[in-house]
């Protein structure tokens, strides 16, 4: 806890004074994304055994502001699952629109993405298409007049082809809390 007051202490004095270098004209594109490692803990009930997941998540992102408060984002993503049972990794392609609003030393923002999943499992070489849509929400502390932090919360909703070979369709909702990364704009 004393980690996180004084990274916002250390932060707040530097977003003072970067806000004011701050603007997103129209053509000003950024980019920045996502670098993740999860670990999933599954405790079954017997006779089926406790399991483990791992995680490897790269997400780059880019955009492009259309107006100063409108921007275009699009994104590809790579991501390997692997644990006791399960094997796949996943390559994703996504785009859609966020709208920007400076408030005081931070910009919030809101976004519809879309996107398209496709699924590879090693174990029984079957593939899967997932289509989905994600809804982005945060703030951007400034760091500098080109840099700045993105915090914030990501909900997806992803919807799985109902001709899957195994009979595994599902609809998931995934709410990502504490999403931490850095934007660079030119």
């Amino acid at each position: 806890m004393k980690q996180w007051l004084f990274l916002v202490i250390f932060l707040i004095p530097s977003a003072a004074t970067a806000q004011s270098a701050m603007h997103f004209e129209r053509g000003t594109m950024f980019a920045g994304g996502q670098i993740a490692f999860q670990t999933h803990e599954l405790d079954y009930p017997a006779p089926t055994g406790d399991a483990s997941i791992k995680t490897v998540t790269f997400m780059p992102e880019f955009g492009w502001f259309m107006k100063s408060y409108l921007a275009a984002v699009g994104s590809v993503a790579y991501q390997s699952i692997s644990g006791d049972t399960l094997e796949r990794s996943t390559f994703s392609v996504g785009g859609g629109i966020r709208l920007f609003q400076p408030l005081a030393l931070l910009h919030i923002y809101i976004g519809v993405e879309g996107g398209f999943f496709f699924s590879s499992y090693e174990a029984d070489d079957r593939d899967t298409l997932d289509f989905g849509l994600k809804v982005p929400l945060g703030l951007l502390v400034p760091l500098s007049h080109s840099v700045a932090l993105d915090v914030g919360m990501r909900f997806t909703k992803i919807w799985r082809d109902n001709d899957h070979p195994a009979g595994e369709n599902y609809h998931s909702f995934i709410i990502d809390v504490g999403y931490l990364g850095v934007q660079a704009f030119f």
